[in-house]
């Protein structure tokens, strides 16, 4: 019987952590600061004019923010300045959506936990 008191004691306290790890979670999303979808690096190409040094070369280099949209992948230049923004604005982006598979995840194995509790504490007749 004490056994089965600590253990149900131990899926209560994992039950308590998992609730303060949302806390945690939550200033994320409750965050008004703004984001963008999709990631900012470098790209480099060789423009295909006959004595352009990037024909032996490493390619010109541009800065692009690829995003997914409609399931295809769209690629935008950076425009001149807007590197810092734009990769702060990503950052908050993918930090969100991180935030939010990490939410899931604990909400599921909190009802997993809430499940084997309600188990543990039912009653034969």
């Amino acid at each position: 019987m004490q056994i089965e008191l600590d253990r149900l004691s131990r899926k209560r306290q994992s039950l308590v952590e998992l609730a303060r790890e949302v806390e945690l979670l939550m200033p994320v999303f409750m965050d008004r600061l703004p984001m963008v979808k999709g990631s900012v690096y470098q790209q480099r190409r060789k423009c295909g004019k006959r004595n352009c040094r990037c024909r032996n070369g490493r390619g010109h280099a541009s800065m692009m923010l690829s995003r997914s949209e409609g399931g295809k992948t769209k690629l935008i230049a950076v425009p001149e300045g807007r590197l810092k923004e734009l990769q702060i604005l990503t950052r908050r982006y993918r930090r969100f959506r991180s935030a939010r598979a990490r939410l899931g995840q604990v909400y599921r194995r909190m009802l997993e936990l809430i499940d084997e509790l309600e188990t543990a504490r039912q009653q034969a007749l």
